[in-house]
């Protein structure tokens, strides 16, 4: 039997079911999964969102800091031996992954990258960037989020036929079948007890960190709330930025602030709002507008993940201009004509698309194909 190991510097909730599902499947191709994982920094784990996978191994994480830069060591060579295939994020700051290309010059075990092939949030010339592209062919396989990865990947000259493109993405399939099943009687309780009764919701699903610009979203909803009296907005997670909601949430009692939320405990806020409000950094919150039918209201600008490219743009959520005025202009129109409703079956499209189904078979596919190379290096 093949053994891969795919390292992680955490492990986050929304990988669970892929994890899961993943193993079952490679099984079926006599090819053993072993995942290895750490904890997130202490500013990430504000995060709260950090799970434990009974068959994984944790290995605690080494943090070190140069100036303004934090460096991960992965104390984790002596879990790679006699593996066929290890994976690892593409990301500088993992030491792990020099040793890793190194070793790969010396050894019959392979390499693979599963990454977005660039720091999205860099300028594509950055110092940062121009470093990654300096080892970003160092590898026999790459697993690329979307079909924009690969696009890049093919600009640097890596091997079209050495790229799995993975389609990032969530359990939908349980979502929808969550959303879908809870009932009128629990829907009604929570907008009663929340003071919700008859009126317009937003919700804002994700990390609250600086680049998610939480600033940016109260203000929206201030401007959204003098022209929709009835208008209420519920606020989901936690993070550096999440003091702000829960100021404004002490301070209005139409901004609702519910703390962290994971899985199917999260859906019926979906279910009693409209649209979702993402201006900034939109990554696999998209997915979630889909699957629990809310809209996406998000701004075009260049901090968003590789998943913004599953936004079709009036069919199956909104983009406006990067700026206050228009995205409030954009929120209330939505909301007053009711234009969201035109969005819902985009989104129900989308949500079949972008399964962790069908992200498990592309993947474990990639992870054959790769098995199946010749010992010959790309260089």
């Amino acid at each position: 039997m093949k053994k891969i190991i795919i390292i992680q510097s955490s492990l986050p909730q929304y990988r669970k079911e892929f994890y899961i599902l993943l193993k079952k499947k490679l099984v079926e191709q006599d090819i053993e999964l072993h995942v290895i994982y750490g904890k997130a920094s202490s500013t990430n784990k504000l995060r709260n969102d950090e799970i434990i996978l009974d068959w994984a191994k944790y290995i605690q994480n080494k943090y070190f800091k140069i100036g303004n830069k934090e460096l991960l060591w992965q104390p984790y060579i002596s879990q790679l031996k006699d593996s066929d295939l290890v994976i690892v994020d593409a990301a500088n700051r993992l030491i792990l992954n020099y040793y890793l290309i190194i070793r790969r010059a010396f050894s019959s075990s392979k390499l693979a990258f599963w990454d977005h092939g660039r720091n999205l949030q860099e300028d594509i010339g950055s110092l940062g960037n121009r470093f990654k592209y300096l080892y970003i062919n160092k590898c026999d396989w790459w697993f690329g989020y979307t079909a924009g990865t690969k696009r890049f990947l093919l600009s640097k000259k890596y091997p079209e036929n050495r790229i799995t493109v993975v389609q990032n993405t969530i359990d939908t399939f349980s979502l929808i079948k969550y959303y879908t099943h809870i009932k009128t009687r629990e829907i009604n309780e929570l907008k009663s007890k929340m003071g919700i009764q008859n009126c317009k919701t937003a919700i804002y699903c994700g990390s609250m960190y600086a680049g998610k610009n939480i600033d940016f979203i109260i203000e929206t909803c201030h401007e959204v709330k003098k022209k929709i009296p009835e208008f209420h907005v519920i606020f989901i997670g936690a993070g550096t930025e999440a003091t702000k909601v829960m100021e404004a949430a002490l301070s209005f009692d139409w901004i609702h602030y519910v703390g962290s939320k994971f899985g199917n405990e999260r859906v019926i806020f979906f279910k009693i709002a409209s649209i979702q409000l993402m201006p900034y950094y939109v990554g696999l919150g998209i997915v979630d507008s889909f699957a629990m039918e809310t809209p996406i209201i998000t701004t075009s600008n260049s901090s968003h993940g590789p998943e913004i490219e599953y936004l079709e743009n009036e069919i199956n959520g909104i983009m406006t201009e990067d700026s206050l005025q228009e995205y409030s202009k954009s929120v209330i129109e939505i909301l007053k004509n009711g234009k969201y409703l035109q969005l819902i079956n985009g989104c129900k499209t989308a949500a079949k698309k972008y399964s962790v189904e069908a992200m498990v078979e592309n993947f474990s596919a990639g992870v054959v194909s790769c098995l199946e190379l010749e010992t010959e290096k790309p260089s």
